[in-house]
């Protein structure tokens, strides 16, 4: 019994919004609207990540991110194999959503929620895939070369305010809507 409840309450979250006057009035003549998840969908690549340059396995470039709340990214890293790299993050990995980290030839996708360091032994790449979610500044870097100035920072700023109109109820009434 309690299953069905809860099913019956989820088809009513969904179904409601959608049989309101208004949500018909504002669909009519339009193709059904599609709602896109910024993990998957508008993905934006942010320029990769290159731990070890020019020989110096203690440079990284870029070191500075800027990034949108709201927005899904790919975030392609890459390590050489002048040292192992065990890149941290804490603050940021808090506050984002990750969908999937993909590594390796052939590929691999790791499904998880969060991680406390990305590990690179002898080089190799790898493909972050998120939605960056809370806006502030945080740090990254290497675990043992953050100490000696190897440290970037990614700044996520507040998404673009959304312009919402709402439906007039005598809009819907004029599309010969009487039903409340």
């Amino acid at each position: 019994m309690p299953r069905a409840l809860i099913l019956a309450a989820l088809t009513l979250c969904f179904a409601l919004p959608n049989m309101t006057p208004a949500a018909r009035a504002e669909n009519a003549g339009s193709p059904a609207k599609m709602i896109l998840d910024p993990s998957v969908h508008g993905l934006k690549r942010m320029e990769p990540l290159q731990l070890g340059v020019d020989g110096d396995s203690s440079k990284m470039t870029p070191t500075e991110y800027t990034l949108k709340s709201g927005q899904g990214y790919r975030w392609k890293i890459k390590a050489s194999d002048l040292t192992e790299y065990a890149l941290v993050m804490p603050e940021f990995v808090r506050n984002i959503w990750i969908r999937k980290i993909e590594a390796g030839e052939p590929e691999i996708e790791i499904k998880t929620n969060t991680f406390d360091e990305l590990e690179f032994e002898n080089g190799g790449e790898l493909e972050l895939f998120f939605v960056a979610i809370r806006p502030g500044t945080y740090k990254f870097g290497p675990r043992g070369l953050m100490e000696r100035g190897m440290v970037g920072t990614i700044t996520v700023e507040g998404a673009d305010a959304i312009d919402i109109k709402p439906i007039a109820r005598d809009a819907a009434k004029k599309d010969g809507d009487d039903d409340d």
